[in-house]
């Protein structure tokens, strides 16, 4: 998918990762995260909260980027009156 690379010693199956949380934490605390596999393919992420709360930041931060960004862009287009956009959109009251 994205190209992403798992250690082998951060993976578990989905019936280890679900009876055994103390081997879950132990791996967290060593690898940052956890790998859980369902029939040998990643299934899901398991991050420490302040992992998971850093990259939502980023993500936030990335988002309003692209806002600010776009607000830029519209700042410089054209400027049309409510009634000609609405004639162009075929919106206009009769």
């Amino acid at each position: 998918m994205y190209g992403v690379k798992y250690e082998l010693n951060e993976m578990m199956s989905a019936s280890s990762f679900s009876r055994n949380m103390n081997k879950v934490a132990d791996l967290l605390r060593d690898k940052n995260r956890v790998v859980v596999l369902r029939n040998n393919n990643p299934e899901m992420i398991v991050l420490p909260v302040q992992e998971y709360e850093l990259m939502k930041s980023v993500m936030d931060l990335a988002e309003h980027v692209e806002i600010a960004q776009l607000i830029e862009e519209r700042k410089n287009s054209e400027k049309v009156p409510l009634d000609e956009a609405l004639k162009r959109l075929g919106l206009e009251d009769e």
